[in-house]
């Protein structure tokens, strides 16, 4: 069976799952990491015999493939470089700092006939995959939308935006056939320089609502959407992976007991479906592979991760022309 040879770039906290999965990987010889922290790369040997640098050009010629897991603000340089070089790329989301970025690794994709994957992660939650099918031929009347967080230092060159809000903005696109248009966006800073919490409202051409509420300023974890249609309510929880639909109905029957009567009515059926358990990263891991190995498209392109960016760069044109941005770092506490 044909391996191939991957690195990953970036030994965070993601970069440590993407590790993991390749290592263990049937249809990957797993080459080494990448890091400039020592002591990153010191606890990975720690657990995992493979080699480490502390410069990404220094494993490129060794390997077929790379995962990159780095801070937004270095995707472009080294997704570049890689590509130049004939590599297959999975580049986490967000895909790039802006569009011409993004634009300039899909030419260069294109042009050495390299897979470029996107890193856009909850395509892959069991939950989403569930949800298609219930979407299917549906049109939603409104969906809002909940992702919420505490705050993680971590964190600092993007905002809850980018950081959290894209992973929705990518699954509207991904789940519903219509165009999507920005509305209306409000954001507010609160621990950062950038938005920290915000909300906005979209329509699709086909008329559907939709509200996203992102914070990363939440004392919870949250994921959750809530999809009204004309006759039924589904309910979607992506982190305790559960699905729901409630349906009306009007079910009346009257029992006769020791000559009493007694009365029911029903007057809705929850239906709660069945959602598979596997990990969402090491499906996409699967699909990259896959993807290499059959040359085929992966789930998530670099042109559908272009259509992701350009949704978030007109969300934040809206939000410029349409917020009140103010700092709540001295608002008085509960």
């Amino acid at each position: 069976m044909k391996q191939l040879a991957v690195g990953v770039i970036g030994a965070g906290n993601m970069g440590i799952h993407h590790i993991r999965n390749y290592y263990y990987h049937p249809k990957v010889q797993f080459v080494g990491v990448v890091d400039r922290d020592a002591k990153k790369l010191s606890d990975i040997q720690n657990n995992f015999p493979v080699d480490v640098f502390s410069d990404y050009n220094a494993i490129i010629d060794q390997v077929d493939a790379v995962s990159i897991v780095t801070p937004t603000s270095t995707h472009f340089q080294i997704a570049k470089e890689c590509l130049l070089r004939g590599k297959h790329v999975l580049l986490e989301k967000p895909m790039t700092s802006n569009m011409q970025e993004a634009e300039e690794l899909l030419e260069l994709a294109e042009k050495n006939k390299v897979v470029l994957a996107i890193g856009h992660i909850e395509r892959f939650n069991p939950v989403i995959g569930e949800l298609q099918h219930v979407l299917q031929g549906n049109r939603p009347l409104f969906i809002d939308i909940h992702r919420e967080s505490p705050y993680d230092s971590r964190i600092f060159d993007t905002d809850v935006i980018s950081d959290l809000m894209i992973h929705d903005i990518d699954l509207l696109c991904y789940l519903l056939d219509d165009p999507i248009d920005v509305k209306s966006g409000y954001g507010i800073q609160v621990r950062s320089n950038a938005s920290d919490l915000v909300n906005v409202q979209l329509v699709t051409t086909g008329g559907t609502l939709i509200n996203i509420t992102t914070s990363r300023i939440t004392q919870q974890k949250i994921r959750q959407w809530r999809i009204i249609f004309n006759e039924s309510l589904v309910e979607a929880d992506l982190l305790e992976r559960k699905l729901q639909i409630m349906r009306k109905t009007s079910v009346e029957m009257e029992l006769l007991s020791n000559k009493t009567e007694i009365k029911y009515r029903q007057d809705q059926l929850v239906e709660k479906v069945l959602v598979p358990h596997y990990e969402p990263l090491q499906m996409e891991i699967n699909d990259f592979i896959d993807s290499i190995l059959n040359g085929r498209p992966p789930l998530v392109s670099a042109v559908e991760g272009i259509k992701v960016l350009a949704l978030i760069e007109q969300l934040k044109r809206k939000m410029v022309q349409t917020s009140r941005y103010f700092n709540a770092l001295e608002a008085q506490t509960i």
